[in-house]
């Protein structure tokens, strides 16, 4: 049987482990495992909407016959419809030993790394009103959330994952968005253009201090220049971050991440501290202004216009332009690895969730600084990159996990390697 199958029979199963997308997963009397969408670990369940395929199934909660003793009442009236968070209905402790667990068995099972000892995980602060970075849609006069496996949306009035500032201007754009609605509902019937029926997508970002911003996406990418910017602060550095520049989620982590991530490069235990870095995926200077700052010059590579145009700004106002080179373009392209990997003897990457293109992870293996420290955000594909850069002369030397997504299963990683 190669196709999928539903399954009319009411079955029940006793949930018993979490899957790394969030799902619940048991097993029914045949054998065949199951995901179960919003089950937790302890929850006996009656299934609904069963699919069977030939060696799993997926399903619903039906009824709870049996609770979980993490099962906790979530903060949102919308979890289960929107598709942002998965686990408000999980203690906040059970999602942090989840995440390690992930971690664990990712570089274990995929990455063929042993471990000696657990790994470490930093808790958020707080697991609620955390993030400083949301993106939203405005559609039908009303401004939320895709629904959750859906392009429909689910209209938001408060998002308690959200920073106060960023709760602030989701309120501001919702009030202005029905204003604009109630103003085409009562005026004369006019033909809807193409651009009014369109969905509207909305960046909102909160800063260090003062009101959040809100800008409008039409066609998902942003000019260098267009719409306003944040100034966030990281272990003393002023960072400007504009709408369409990638900012790490969790505001109540910036310093630990930073921190984390700078002490790994410098550790105090090298023999010889690194002299020159080269930075893979910069960003706008999240990482590279706090090395920057203790004396190590070097390369950073980005490929977002936005990003480098913040990145730039940041060096020069930090008075660190002169300190740091900054290269604009796709790392796999734009990146003479031979000759700048020869020149560094660090190398630091915050790729996307893809994990490293195979050419940059070849260049890697061959021609590598002596240390490398990686910061992931998918367990799988850091695992991935792993087994091949530590069956190519690199030695995994530690890795950290820090929780910047809250009330979700996703998870960061900081791992460092070192040429044997």
């Amino acid at each position: 049987m190669s196709g999928a199958e539903s399954n009319e029979a009411v079955e029940s199963l006793r949930v018993t482990r979490l899957a790394s997308g969030g799902e619940g997963i048991g097993r029914l009397s045949d054998g065949r495992v199951v995901f179960v969408e919003d089950a937790l670990p302890g929850d006996r369940v009656e299934l609904s909407g069963l699919t069977l395929r030939k060696n799993f199934g997926r399903a619903r909660v039906g009824s709870l016959l049996e609770a979980s003793p993490d099962r906790v009442e979530p903060h949102c009236t919308h979890f289960g419809v929107c598709g942002g968070c998965r686990w408000q209905h999980l203690r906040y402790g059970a999602q942090l030993e989840a995440k390690r667990g992930f971690l664990s068995d990712a570089l274990e099972r995929i990455g063929g790394q042993d471990l000696p000892a657990e790994i470490e995980i930093v808790a958020s602060p707080e697991p609620y009103a955390y993030r400083a970075r949301a993106r939203l849609v405005e559609s039908e006069g009303r401004v939320g959330y895709r629904r959750r496996g859906s392009r429909q949306v689910e209209a938001i009035d408060v998002c308690p994952v959200l920073l106060p500032t960023l709760q602030t201007a989701l309120d501001e754009i919702g009030s202005a968005v029905e204003v604009q609605a109630a103003e085409r509902t009562a005026g004369p019937a006019q033909k809807v253009t193409r651009r009014e029926r369109a969905t509207i997508e909305w960046i909102l970002t909160a800063g260090a201090s003062g009101p959040a911003i809100a800008n409008p996406v039409e066609r998902r990418t942003m000019r260098p220049g267009t719409g306003r910017s944040v100034e966030i602060d990281v272990l003393g550095e002023k960072l400007r971050v504009s709408a369409a520049s990638f900012l790490q989620a969790n505001a109540l982590l910036w310093d630990v991440l930073a921190q984390t991530v700078r002490d790994q490069c410098l550790a105090p235990g090298l023999e010889v501290p690194p002299k020159r870095f080269i930075e893979l995926y910069a960003g706008t200077g999240f990482l590279t202004l706090p090395l920057a700052r203790l004396g190590v010059s070097g390369v950073a590579i980005e490929s977002e216009r936005p990003a480098v145009a913040d990145l730039e700004r940041n060096l020069a106002s930090g008075g660190l332009a002169d300190r740091v080179e900054v290269i604009a373009g796709l790392v796999e392209r734009r990146c003479d690895f031979r000759r700048q990997f020869s020149e560094a003897d660090l190398l630091l990457a915050d790729p996307p969730r893809a994990g490293l293109q195979p050419k940059v992870r070849d260049a890697i293996a061959a021609h590598g600084p002596r240390r490398f420290v990686y910061v992931s955000c998918d367990p799988a594909t850091l695992a991935r990159d792993l087994r091949m850069l530590t069956g190519s002369g690199y030695e995994l030397k530690s890795v950290r996990a820090l929780d910047l997504f809250p009330q979700t299963p996703h998870v960061e990683a900081v791992a460092t390697l070192e040429r044997g």
